[in-house]
């Protein structure tokens, strides 16, 4: 129990109390002790009085007549009443075993007789008749039950909203300071107060004002200027990019007169939902945000979002696995087997994708394994810290949620971000970033190579060096835009300006490919088609997208415009237009209001067909918007300092590649990778100035099992003086052996002192490590290594760092393959766009990437992305050839693909898979004269079934 039958006790007011069979007293009475049972039961009798009462059950097991028998006569003879009860497990007998289940793996031990001893599956909910069968003959026992029920009542607050107060001057609301530090930010960002500028504050502080949100607009501007305070960069995201309070409060940094922005899409007097606003911050510094809001506002009145984590398919594979005895290994290689996927999708994957089917997975002992993990999709597994949630409320908030402390610490609220709004509580989202840290590392690693401070909120939206990398769809890295279908967009965009950039973010986007709204735009753009306007007055509305609705603000502008709506009820009817029983009157009260206005009927029907049908496509303006600030910014850091910007890359993962990728898209543009060495690298990716050039140095925080204390014990020993030699390091660094054997293995010893790495790592190997607090050997004459033992070799090199820091850094793992590509007449990534439109080549490749998202057309499509050392290249897999090529592409790290060009700009092109092969196995094919034999055979068997529409998304391999 969580507490102590005093603690219970000494907090009984207001509380009913049952006590059951499984009770002290219970356990007593049932066992045979009336006298000690009622005397158990008496501190609970004196705490409780008429609320207390014993609890019997009828589980229809055997001696359960016997049990309510002791327990009716316990209540007796204590003079209390008693209840009928349940021991509710389930909703229905036929998840009887699958609760069994659950309990074994949480209390992790196997299902089986010892750990289960369940004998019926009567633990289910059970309705009132039911009951009323169980306990025919004292009906009183279930009235109790209804009683009780009917006696409890609670305040969690719902159908009120909770704002966090705002101190303000005496005698001075909310509201007249928010309009005053409105007015006072303006002047300060240097806006012209035009009576557009006038008008539109206005309106949004009326709404504010009316709608009582400016206590929490001033505390959320409070909290971003102390964010930036602490010198940690944010930025507005979402909607709440189109408020120009928010624009004059600091908050966001996106203009919305400029970009004409609706402050309606984010806030008006219809929306149901409370409002929103999003801040994004360097992930780095999260928590040190989250320490900073907590502690500012209050530890009671503040606490963190929940959210439920729930099973999938590999992960109820794994758990179901464990309570059904199997051997783990062979469970993980069954659940790695899977993409990403929901367990009610276990046996349609094994049917349908072709890497899975004719392997029998489900078949035999396995087929318990998978009935029950199905039925564990979306089962709750456990609570975890929501990645942004903070919740800021009017009150301690344990008096009306329960609480509980995250992995991490911190206070958390047990309700996810859903249930935390239905308790009318303000949540602020502060999201970590890591293009922000990313972007910060470089500044930073600029400011201490080039004595320069860059100001990323000052530098052109116009950058000509800029829009010519983002024109190359030279974006690996770069925010937003480095997916293969974004560089593919980029591609055919062309973009010139920073709204393009907000267009570009707004078209890719599921929706907007669904609904096949680029390719109208494209046409548009390029002239090889006339914009279209559905009517005159749209004209002004859709002007900028060539008379195509990209944007949401776009619809509640061309219901405004036809419809004669104000923009508050045009989002209304936006939100509402996927609600199938509201639809038909929507539809009516447009086409009645567009008639009545001068709209021919069938002209307001086919605008309803568009707007309705787009409405659910469409992206937030604002959003593309915010988002374009960091997409521009990343982009001009490439284009000016692309060594800084990728060791910023580098050392805070915020894209969809792997580090090798980035490191050869570095050397592509002539920044040279440097190896490991204990006394250069630090704990992050560094740039250092070379003749004529910059290289990015290894980080020690990627060696394979180091610690950060150990980081940190390195980088102090070096700061006295640098490394001699391998003992002088193990001496003063004080590492643990498997980490100096690694930075051996890896070659961080190198340019240390005599011998080869061999000599090195045996030293690493022999020497016994100091312990922290030990006395350090005077300091003698540096070592000389005279093991003689061999250098590694090249293939050596490559392996040992692909074991420490899991990238091939030395030398590409293509290279090995030279002589096979040769023969192959492999096509490389530099060049592969001089090759014309449907030409068949082989690209070769370490496979990096893959995904297989949602398209219009509803088919399967595997999108691959190949490094091949000259720079990355896109594969599309369709369904037709991945029956016969699925097992490897996804099996395989190493990857041939025979295939044809596809276009997609001057420099975009892609290669549309026919075959693939496993590079590796061609390799040893090869050496054993039976090349041209596995090329016949094509990439892998076929399989009977074509695939279905079975998403998923996951990184590729670091190495074989």
């Amino acid at each position: 129990p969580a507490l102590a039958p005093e603690q219970v006790c000494a907090h009984a007011a207001g509380l009913v109390a049952l006590l059951g069979p499984g009770s002290p007293a219970g356990r007593l009475a049932v066992s045979g002790r009336p006298e000690a049972a009622r005397r158990a039961l008496e501190p609970y009798r004196e705490a409780f009085g008429e609320r207390l009462y014993v609890a019997v059950q009828h589980r229809l097991e055997p001696g359960s007549r016997e049990e309510i028998r002791a327990l009716l006569a316990l209540a007796e003879r204590a003079g209390v009443r008693a209840v009928a009860t349940n021991p509710v497990r389930y909703l229905v007998p036929e998840d009887a075993f699958l609760a069994d289940a659950l309990a074994c793996m949480r209390r992790l031990v196997p299902i089986n007789d010892r750990n289960v001893r369940r004998v019926n599956a009567e633990g289910w909910l059970k309705p009132p008749r039911e009951m009323g069968w169980l306990f025919e003959e004292r009906p009183d026992l279930v009235r109790a039950s209804v009683e009780i029920a009917g006696s409890c009542s609670f305040d969690l607050g719902l159908g009120r909203r909770h704002f966090p107060a705002f101190p303000t001057p005496s005698g001075r609301s909310a509201s007249s300071v928010l309009a005053e530090r409105c007015w006072r930010g303006l002047e300060r960002r240097g806006m012209r107060i035009t009576r557009a500028v006038r008008d539109r504050l206005d309106h949004e502080l009326a709404t504010v004002h009316r709608l009582g949100y400016a206590a929490y607009f001033l505390t959320v501007a409070e909290i971003v200027d102390d964010i930036r305070a602490m010198g940690i960069a944010c930025a507005c995201r979402g909607s709440a990019a189109g408020s120009l309070v928010c624009y004059a409060l600091g908050i966001s940094d996106v203009d919305p007169i400029r970009h004409d922005l609706a402050f309606e899409r984010f806030l008006n007097p219809l929306r149901e939902e409370l409002p929103d606003i999003d801040i994004d911050v360097e992930s780095a510094r999260r928590e040190d945000v989250y320490d900073m809001v907590l502690s500012r506002h209050g530890d009671a009145r503040t606490a963190c979002v929940a959210m439920v984590d729930t099973y999938r398919a590999r992960s109820a594979l794994r758990e179901v696995g464990k309570a059904l005895g199997l051997p783990e290994p062979e469970v993980d290689t069954i659940a790695k087997a899977f993409p990403r996927i929901g367990a009610d999708d276990l046996r349609v994957a094994m049917e349908r994708l072709p890497e899975l089917a004719g392997q029998n997975l489900g078949a035999g002992q396995l087929e318990l394994l998978f009935r029950v993990a199905e039925r564990l999709d979306g089962f709750p597994r456990h609570l975890a810290l929501h990645p942004s949630g903070i919740v800021l409320a009017d009150h301690d908030l344990v008096t009306r949620v329960p609480l509980e402390r995250s992995f991490q610490g911190y206070r958390m609220i047990q309700a996810d971000k859903d249930d935390v709004e239905l308790l009318g509580y303000l949540k602020l989202d502060v999201l970590g970033v890591r293009m922000l840290s990313a972007m910060r590392h470089a500044l930073e690693e600029i400011a201490r190579t080039e004595h320069e401070k860059v100001d990323l909120e000052r530098i052109p939206l116009d950058d000509p060096a800029t829009f010519e990398l983002i024109r190359a769809s030279d974006t690996l890295g770069c925010f937003q835009i480095e997916s293969p279908g974004q560089r593919e967009l980029l591609q055919k965009l062309q973009p010139t300006c920073f709204e393009d950039l907000i267009v570009e973010i707004s078209l890719f986007r599921p929706g907007p490919v669904k609904s096949d709204m680029v390719t109208p735009y494209l046409r548009r753009r390029h002239g090889l088609e006339r914009p279209r306007f559905p009517h005159p007055a749209l004209r002004p509305v859709l002007r900028e997208t060539f008379g195509v609705i990209v944007y949401h603000e776009q619809v509640l502008r061309t219901l405004a415009a036809i419809g004669g709506y104000d923009l508050a009820q045009a989002d209304h009817i936006r939100r509402h237009l996927d609600d199938a029983e509201r639809l038909p009157a929507l539809r009516a009260d447009f086409l009645a209001r567009a008639v009545a206005r001068g709209v021919p009927a069938g002209e307001a029907e086919r605008i309803w067909e568009e707007v309705a049908g787009f409405a659910s496509f469409g992206f937030c303006k604002a959003h593309a918007a915010a988002f374009a600030v960091p997409t521009y910014r990343s982009a001009w850091l490439k284009a000016h300092y692309p060594a800084h910007f990728l060791a910023g890359v580098l050392t805070h993962d915020p894209g969809m590649y792997p580090r090798r990728l980035i490191l050869q898209d570095a050397r592509e543009h002539g920044i040279e990778v440097l190896p490991l060495d204990v006394n250069r690298s630090e704990r992050d990716y560094v740039v250092e100035a070379l003749d004529g050039g910059y290289g990015i140095r290894l980080a020690l925080k990627d060696v394979h099992g180091i610690s950060e204390e150990e980081i940190r014990r390195i980088l102090r020993a070096r700061a006295e003086r640098p490394f001699r030699d391998v003992g002088d390091f193990l001496r003063r660094a004080a590492v643990s052996r498997p980490v100096a054997e690694a930075l051996a293995h890896a070659g961080a010893f190198d340019g240390l002192g005599s011998g080869s790495r061999r000599d090195r790592l045996f030293v690493a190997m022999t020497t016994e490590p100091v312990r922290e607090g030990e006395q350090l050997a005077l300091e003698g004459p540096p070592e000389q290594l005279a093991f003689d033992l061999p250098e590694y070799s090249d293939a050596e090199r490559v392996r040992a760092e692909l074991e420490v820091v899991g990238l091939d850094a030395s030398r590409h793992l293509v290279s090995f393959f030279e002589p096979l590509l040769a023969e192959l007449g492999v096509v490389r990534a530099r060049d592969l766009w001089r090759c014309r439109a449907g030409a068949r080549v082989m690209v070769a490749g370490v496979k990096v990437a893959s995904q297989t998202p949602a398209i219009r057309s509803g088919q399967r499509i595997i999108f691959l992305t190949l490094d091949d050392a000259t720079g990355p290249v896109d594969v599309t897999v369709f369904e037709r050839v991945q029956p016969r090529v699925a097992r490897t592409v996804f099996h395989s790290s190493v990857l041939a693909v025979l295939g044809r060009v596809r276009r997609t700009g001057v420099r975009g092109v892609s290669v549309i898979a026919e075959d693939v092969w496993d590079l590796v196995a061609l390799h040893r094919a090869r050496r054993e004269g039976r090349l041209a034999e596995t090329l016949a055979a094509g990439g892998s068997a076929p399989t009977a079934r074509a695939p279905r529409k079975l998403w998923h998304a996951s990184g590729g391999s670091a190495g074989w």
